[in-house]
């Protein structure tokens, strides 16, 4: 235990400050000086509505044949969208199972009930893609469930053009 404080003291003279837990076997938690304002900052803005824009025509079968490749790739890339990490879909390596396997979305989920009769359209879809939360009933916001996907557009990791291809690549996926 003595150990344990001293390691925890060095810690704070560097800025870490480290917690030694008695109760718990003398675990050592450790926390930076400013976390409070490190974690504010991961807190995303409030669900927000978005518009499909009009250059991104997802009602054409032609501009979604032309930007499905550009949203599969955007789906695979773990360093940008990384859709992947929780969806699988048509030749995708690596694929989670938190989400739904996307692989004939178009024919198949895209045509099921979602929560409180929302209609799926395909602006459904680039909402779902842009801002998750705002398709949640009430009732369900806080089960964590229904709380676990990506907020791309509001948060800026995608912008419009992204989620545009990625909504194009769901809904090729017949």
């Amino acid at each position: 235990m003595k150990f344990k404080k001293a390691v925890a003291s060095a810690l704070a003279s560097i800025g870490l400050f480290a917690f030694v837990d008695t109760s718990q076997g003398g675990e050592i938690y450790f926390e930076h000086s400013s976390a409070k304002e490190m974690m504010l900052k991961d807190i995303p803005p409030g669900p927000k509505h978005y518009a499909v824009p009009e250059k991104c025509n997802l009602g054409s079968e032609a501009f979604i044949k032309k930007m499905a490749p550009v949203g599969k790739k955007l789906f695979n890339d773990k360093k940008t969208a990384n859709c992947v990490a929780c969806h699988c879909a048509p030749g995708s390596k690596g694929c989670g199972n938190i989400g739904p396997n996307l692989a004939h979305y178009a024919s198949t989920l895209m045509n099921a009930p979602y929560l409180g009769g929302q209609k799926k359209t395909p602006s459904w879809v680039f909402q779902r893609i842009a801002d998750y939360r705002v398709q949640i009933p009430p009732e369900y916001q806080k089960e964590p469930y229904f709380n676990i996907m990506t907020v791309n557009l509001t948060t800026g990791m995608l912008n419009y053009d992204q989620v545009c291809a990625l909504a194009a690549y769901i809904l090729s996926l017949k």
